[in-house]
């Protein structure tokens, strides 16, 4: 999104989350996520940690990077969350004698919130329409590609040859959708 915006290419990509807001897939199964977020905890600015909705205390543990974004860590000590009645809310059941839940924290490492823009964008009903029709145009092809074709990795190295398969891939797909009206015609 930072490349699009640096050069001024109009661009619509939704995020993680964008299904769970979406209003046609209310009252369906699983779609409200049953888990904490961050909203559900409390920040104290003196002490710089964060208490859970259970009580406890998650202090600062580092700054990490995940997804090229800069941001906070928080953990309680350990073996709190291994007693909490509530745990499945906070984390992945997962095997091991201490599970322990991580919160991350967004640092804001730019000025602009490209990704809060782009949840506007996303969510406005122009947009959902135009990104639904991306899908039913785009992503048929794609599938078609790696699914009936097995094209779900490049098998060549360095860009040129790979662009030449891509390029091959992209001809073969297109040829079979013309000998397709073909075939009905003549057969």
């Amino acid at each position: 999104m930072q490349e699009a915006a640096r050069r001024n290419i109009p661009v619509l990509i939704p995020d993680a989350c964008f299904m769970k807001r979406d209003p046609y897939f209310d009252g369906r199964k699983n779609h409200v996520s049953k888990r904490h977020t961050s909203k559900n905890f409390i920040f104290n600015r003196g002490g710089n940690y964060f208490t859970c909705p259970e009580g406890e205390k998650l202090t600062h543990q580092c700054e990490a990077t995940v997804r090229n974004t800069l941001m906070s860590q928080y953990k309680p000590h350990r073996g709190v969350c291994g007693k909490c009645r509530n745990i499945k809310k906070y984390i992945n059941a997962r095997s091991g004698k201490n599970p322990r839940m991580t919160l991350y924290i967004k640092d804001r490492p730019y000025e602009e919130n490209l990704s809060g823009q782009m949840r506007k964008k996303i969510d406005d009903a122009a947009y959902r329409e135009l990104y639904s029709r991306r899908m039913q145009i785009i992503e048929p092809v794609f599938s078609n590609m790696t699914y009936n074709k097995g094209m779900n990795r490049f098998t060549l190295r360095m860009q040129i040859k790979v662009n030449i398969q891509w390029l091959l891939c992209c001809i073969v797909h297109n040829i079979g959708k013309c000998m397709r009206p073909l075939e009905l015609k003549h057969g």
